[in-house]
């Protein structure tokens, strides 16, 4: 082999690892950058992280701006988990766990929200992770959006799902109000059960017998008394220790320093 072949084998590696190192890189990236949009006042960023693949690139794009939306708030991800992929399970719980993963890979502010479409444990989320924002969304309010919202992920109709959702939870964020449908029928059940409670204690009260007197108990009853030779015998004893406690303690855990103490939520199945 020749000198100048050799020169072109190496030339041609050499190519190939830039090549490698320029590429790789980029992949390993890709999901950050081509769907992702930082606001440069708040350090906040919005992401849409369509592992399922529910949306088309409108879509993708229309959703991106709504988030965008919100980061004077916080980073705002919206994100599709296709099915096998959450590995903790199918409940309602590891949507959360999802979420937490999630928030501790990609986000790196204090305050973060999502809406997560699980297709694995067909579950909606609305996750928040700060006090900033959990102050505000609450885990009723993120259970009433995805009350708003579920019956358009029953109906395939992803995109419309994830776009009301994010618009109520910029209503919330901003202090407005919402529908509540389910929150409203749970207080009406409760107040018919608490309006049946009291109208039957009524009732039970007004036919009620009088109860007689002690004087008149004694009047009309029979009382005797007789004793026959009484002794008392004793057949045993026993002792028993019964120490004072020496004093009670709380319980509960010692709280770390500083240490990542999970998000929550609250989320409806489709």
């Amino acid at each position: 082999m020749t000198v100048q072949k050799c020169k072109k084998i190496l030339s041609f590696i050499a190519v190939l690892l830039l090549a490698v190192t320029v590429i790789v890189p980029y992949s390993l990236k890709a999901e950050n950058i081509s769907d992702l949009k930082e606001n440069s006042q708040t350090g906040y960023a919005a992401c849409v992280l369509d592992y399922a693949e529910l949306f088309k690139d409108s879509e993708v794009k229309a959703l991106l701006n709504k988030a965008y939306d919100l980061t004077d708030y916080s980073d705002v991800f919206v994100v599709t988990v296709q099915k096998g992929q959450n590995s903790h399970g199918t409940t309602e719980r590891a949507t959360k766990d999802f979420g937490d993963d999630l928030y501790l890979k990609y986000s790196n502010q204090d305050n973060c929200i999502m809406f997560i479409i699980d297709m694995h444990t067909r579950y909606l989320y609305v996750y928040r992770y700060g006090d900033e924002v959990e102050s505000t969304l609450t885990s009723g309010k993120c259970d009433s959006i995805t009350d708003n919202v579920y019956e358009y992920a029953s109906d395939k109709d992803y995109y419309t799902c994830a776009s009301i959702a994010l618009d109520q939870m910029g209503k919330v964020l901003a202090g407005q109000h919402i529908a509540q449908p389910m929150k409203v029928a749970s207080n009406l059940f409760i107040a018919f059960v608490i309006g049946f409670v009291v109208m039957y204690l009524v009732a039970l009260s007004k036919s009620k017998v009088g109860k007689p007197s002690d004087e008149e108990m004694l009047k009309y009853a029979a009382i005797s008394f007789a004793a026959n030779n009484p002794s008392d015998v004793v057949t045993g004893t026993t002792k028993t220790y019964c120490p004072r406690s020496s004093g009670s303690g709380r319980g509960g855990r010692s709280g770390g320093g500083g240490g990542f103490r999970g998000g929550g939520g609250g989320g409806h199945r489709f």
